[in-house]
């Protein structure tokens, strides 16, 4: 079936994802893992290539046999057995990807191993921006294009040509810088795209409150915190009181714009730490970390009397080891006693 609100153009340039076996690896591994073991599985191609070769040493083809196959474990491993990656084997990937990189472009004189090693740089970049984030994605990769750069520049491919001997001169100062800009904007790009998928994927489009899925991410989150700390961590279930009335007498439109109202007053009048989400319909969940219940029912209570539109709240503190739907079942209970006047 076609997503809501996307094309079915859109959907049919991607439908090679609903292979039988592709549903079958992505339904048994993670999206990490499955790209990590394509990746291997492109590098393991082009080191079969060099075996192939008859014009390098014999040392190099056996580098290039050992590489193929240490990439072609992660490829049995994924795509064959189904078996989840864990995530330190992309950053593995990414720093062997840097150091195989450095040895041919600073220790080998071997000339597509060189220029592949600089092709690629981009794609790794985009792959550790994508799963690992900005904080160790630009440390990380500071490193890898200022070891790339130094030994394009000290190698045999770097500084000037020398007349009669192949590969000298293959990568000047304006290539090297050209690789690192665009490895490093690549990067960047990697992580803009993360961030604005991420917040599409759990912020509510209506009212810029977190989706369910996103609050159910950072109230997991939030637990395990309260739980290390032994601190107090309360959730609140809050409830639009009489809001049919609203859209049947003056329309969906004054409907949302009441919806937009109270979240941006209650992200307004909440502290730093609190987080404000929306289940669905004009049914909302805010989480208060560091905060007994009765210090939260207090603050919703200040909250309320500042509100433009009536709403009803439920107050529950979560307990250790507690699944989060036992919480917010209570925190709902409680709001429909406060509803009822009971």
């Amino acid at each position: 079936m076609v997503e809501q609100g996307i094309r079915a153009a859109d959907s049919q340039e991607l439908s090679w994802l609903r292979l039988g076996w592709i549903q079958r690896v992505r339904q048994r591994t993670s999206i990490q893992s499955l790209v990590t073991a394509v990746l291997c599985l492109y590098f393991a191609v082009l080191e079969g290539f060099e075996l192939f070769d008859p014009d390098i040493a014999r040392a190099e083809v056996a580098t290039a046999a050992g590489l193929m196959i240490a990439c072609l474990v992660p490829v049995v491993l994924v795509l064959v057995m189904g078996v989840r990656l864990p995530r330190w084997t992309g950053l593995l990937l990414v720093v062997a990807h840097a150091v195989v990189s450095v040895y041919y472009l600073g220790f080998s004189h071997e000339r597509q191993n060189a220029v592949a090693a600089i092709q690629e740089l981009p794609v790794m970049a985009v792959y550790l921006a994508w799963f690992f984030g900005a904080r160790i994605g630009r440390a990380l990769e500071l490193v890898i294009v200022a070891s790339v750069a130094a030994a394009i520049r000290f190698g045999p491919f770097g500084g000037p040509r020398v007349e009669g001997v192949l590969g000298t001169g293959l990568f000047g100062v304006q290539n090297i810088a050209g690789a690192v800009l665009l490895t490093w904007l690549c990067l960047e790009i990697g992580f803009f795209v993360r961030h604005r998928v991420h917040i599409e994927a759990h912020t509510d489009a209506l009212t810029g409150a977190l989706n369910r899925r996103g609050f159910t991410a950072q109230l997991a989150e939030a637990m395990r915190r309260a739980n290390r700390s032994k601190r107090p961590l309360s959730i609140a279930v809050l409830d639009l009181d009489r809001f049919k009335e609203v859209n049947d007498e003056e329309g969906h439109d004054a409907g949302d714009a009441v919806l937009k109202s109270l979240v941006a007053q209650w992200v307004s009048l909440s502290r730093a730490g609190d987080l404000v989400g929306r289940l669905g319909g004009d049914e909302f969940i805010m989480m208060l970390p560091d905060t007994p219940a009765d210090d939260a029912g207090r603050m919703l209570a200040g909250m309320r009397q500042l509100a433009g539109h009536p709403w009803s709240w439920g107050v529950t503190e979560m307990r250790p080891g507690e699944p989060m739907e036992e919480g917010v079942r209570r925190a709902d209970a409680a709001m429909y006693r406060n509803k009822r006047g009971v």
